[in-house]
């Protein structure tokens, strides 16, 4: 034993003169998703899996531009949210930029930066509207409608320009991807379909505005087309949130993007859209409809109030959304 001493030490002093193992560095860069029920992944038959946040982020991490590096998701995104929810203190947009802040303060890596931030926002605006309270569900014409379905898309236009500055500012080389919203009634044939049309043409016009600001540096996905007279193919039985179709197609336009290629749908899934079309002013830039003004009635012409009639039609969509924040704990 007292021979076995001398090398026993020799073995110890070694041991501890031998350099540690250094702790793994967390190198996979990130993907973090801001946004709504659509986000989150609600109407596919697994929101963890089949939602379009997390199609996207498993092709990704299999491209070759992820294989070998890794990719990590944060889904911030939370069902109900409205545009103005992102900026609550605590809320997703404070969520993102500390992710994004925490990564790029880490000297350990070089290589853990968010690199991909995609948004999808506006939907529950103006579902907000359509509570049993709301002027636009007693009288969809009264001025009062009128005038909180301006101030709506007022806020939505302030609020999003918010959101995406503050991204961008954080994440200067990000890709930064802004989904815009699809009808969930298109092609249904239902009174309130073209009621419903009209009101998104407006909200997209707005995002389309924001977007198109060149200090931003964000890519605008339209989903809007794709849905177009296929709500009932791609959309939930709860009438409101893309089916796990939908939710394919969504996420390969949002791939497409962010590689910067046409997207390939399957041909299953593209069958001609039955849309009905009505007659309209001429469209304005990007296919959406200009909102104008009848002098002659001192009010407004029938697109507009076809637009702010949705709240009405989409009551029950309203009740959707909002059984929706009361599961969230919102």
């Amino acid at each position: 034993m007292q021979r076995m001493l001398p090398l026993l030490a020799a073995f110890l002093s070694l041991a501890f003169l031998a350099p540690a193992a250094p702790a793994a560095a967390k190198e996979a860069p990130a993907y973090v998703a801001v946004g709504d029920s659509r986000a989150f992944g609600v109407g596919a038959s697994d929101p963890a899996t089949g939602g379009y946040v997390a199609i996207t982020h498993d092709a990704l991490h299999r491209s070759e531009r992820y294989r070998q590096r890794g990719l990590e998701l944060l889904n911030l995104g939370v069902p109900g949210a409205t545009t103005s929810d992102l900026l609550l203190p605590g809320g997703q947009l404070e969520q993102a930029v500390a992710e994004i802040t925490d990564r790029q303060d880490d000297t350990s890596s070089a290589d853990d930066n968010v690199e991909i931030i995609t948004v999808n926002i506006g939907a529950n605006d103006v579902l907000a509207l359509a509570t049993p309270d709301s002027p636009c569900v007693a009288d969809p014409r009264s001025a009062e409608c009128q005038g909180r379905f301006q101030e709506m898309l007022d806020t939505l236009q302030d609020d999003l320009t918010q959101v995406l500055r503050r991204l961008r500012e954080a994440a200067p080389k990000a890709d930064i991807i802004v989904l815009d919203v699809y009808s969930p009634l298109s092609g249904r044939g239902e009174p309130a379909d073209l009621v419903a049309d009209l009101a998104v043409r407006e909200i997209n016009a707005v995002t389309e505005q924001v977007v198109s600001d060149p200090e931003l540096r964000v890519k605008l996905v339209s989903v809007y087309e794709l849905f177009r007279g296929r709500a009932s193919q791609l959309v939930a039985a709860d009438n409101l949130h893309p089916n796990d179709d939908g939710h394919a197609l969504v996420a390969e336009v949002v791939l497409a993007a962010i590689e910067d290629r046409e997207p390939v749908f399957p041909e299953k899934l593209m069958t001609p859209a039955a849309v009905q079309e009505i007659a309209q002013p001429p469209m304005g830039e990007g296919g959406l409809m200009p909102v104008s003004q009848d002098e002659d009635s001192g009010g407004a012409s029938l697109p507009l109030f076809l637009a702010i009639a949705i709240p009405a039609s989409l009551l029950g969509l309203g009740a959707v959304a909002g059984a929706y924040r009361a599961a969230r704990g919102r």
